[in-house]
């Protein structure tokens, strides 16, 4: 069936949140800067791995109460927020991941980025082709467009920036649906059948190397969306892989159009020592392409948490290809037979 208008906190309109910058942005001050620093201190003195990082041995007072109502903003409310003042340049790579990784422990449960098992990503240009099927696009300085990732929400820490360009984009999928509903039901309609997206080569055992979920799911009250249309067109190289109709080539042009209305997103640049986190069951997360720096030591860094929020909406059945396990608070992640769980502070 498809839903009427969904009119929810996550609904809205990136022209609207640009003007309202106080109720999605905060500065960290210097008492909570100072709290997270010395239990990122404590923690690494302790010489705990850092993929063991959790609530009890990254201890916070009151910033724990701030994460508490961040985790819900998530889950009910705008689905997203942007921290911001972490001094990054002062701070060692060792406790900069800490203090990211041990805040993330307050939202929810890291989950594995890919199959080398990676907590802790690192979002960098590696030079390879984003026209490469077996190249993940957040490994290019390509555009990424309008997708989600495999867990409930992401986390984003900014370590440095590109020189030109690399900008973040938001967008509510709930919006996005219902816009494309007032512009033609059959198109949305569309948007709610089976697709096959490509694994890009990490393949967890027993299965194909695409999945086929519909990106849009009514399920239980509650509108869940997965997207990444790059991955839906790379999917197509697969023999068996089920085939785009010319309908649903057309309902995600009209979605992409739709997205990339400037009314829609929001547009925002991430600075060093911004934390951005997103809620990927009603937002699309995006980048624009970017041109980097020639010095290896300023090129654009940023880390990158997968988290599986507690008390979470139940997701439907066919996510459990993209998702494993689909227990709310232990769900998410790439894992394949060879995945061993941890987290690199550097990336190479």
């Amino acid at each position: 069936m498809l839903p009427g208008h969904i009119d929810i906190p996550a609904a809205w309109f990136g022209s609207e949140l640009a003007k309202r910058p106080d109720i999605w942005h905060y500065t960290l001050q210097d008492e909570e800067i100072h709290e997270l620093i010395s239990a990122a201190n404590k923690f690494c003195a302790s010489g705990e791995e850092l993929g063991k990082i959790n609530k009890q041995n990254f201890v916070l007072n009151k910033f724990a109460h701030r994460l508490s109502a961040i985790q819900e903003e998530l889950k009910t409310g705008i689905g997203f927020t942007l921290l911001s003042g972490l001094p990054v340049e002062e701070l060692s790579p060792e406790i900069y991941s800490t203090v990211f990784c041990g805040l993330g422990s307050y939202l929810g449960k890291a989950r594995s980025q890919n199959a080398a098992g990676h907590l802790l990503g690192h979002v960098r240009d590696t030079g390879a082709s984003a026209k490469d099927p077996s190249v993940r696009i957040y490994q290019t300085s390509a555009r990424q467009t309008f997708h989600t990732d495999r867990s409930d929400a992401v986390g984003l820490l900014c370590i440095k920036e590109a020189k030109e360009g690399g900008g973040s984009l938001l967008a509510s999928s709930v919006t996005a649906f219902n816009e494309v509903m007032v512009k033609s039901p059959y198109l949305a309609r569309q948007l709610m059948l089976p697709v096959a997206y490509d694994r890009r080569g990490e393949i967890p055992a027993g299965q194909k190397p695409y999945m086929t979920i519909p990106v849009v799911n009514w399920y239980r009250g509650k509108l869940t969306c997965i997207y990444q249309r790059e991955y839906i067109i790379s999917a197509q190289r697969y023999e068996d892989a089920p085939k785009l109709t010319q309908s649903q080539i057309e309902a995600f042009d009209l979605f992409d159009e739709v997205l990339n209305d400037d009314k829609i997103n929001l547009k925002m640049r991430l600075r060093p020592g911004d934390m951005q986190f997103v809620y990927n069951h009603s937002l699309f997360h995006d980048r624009t392409s970017f041109v980097d720096w020639s010095e290896p030591e300023k090129k654009r860094h940023l880390l990158r948490l997968w988290l599986s929020l507690p008390g979470d909406r139940e997701l439907p059945p066919t996510f459990s290809q993209a998702y494993g396990n689909l227990d709310v608070g232990d769900r998410g992640g790439v894992v394949t037979k060879e995945t061993i769980l941890h987290a690199p502070i550097v990336s190479w």
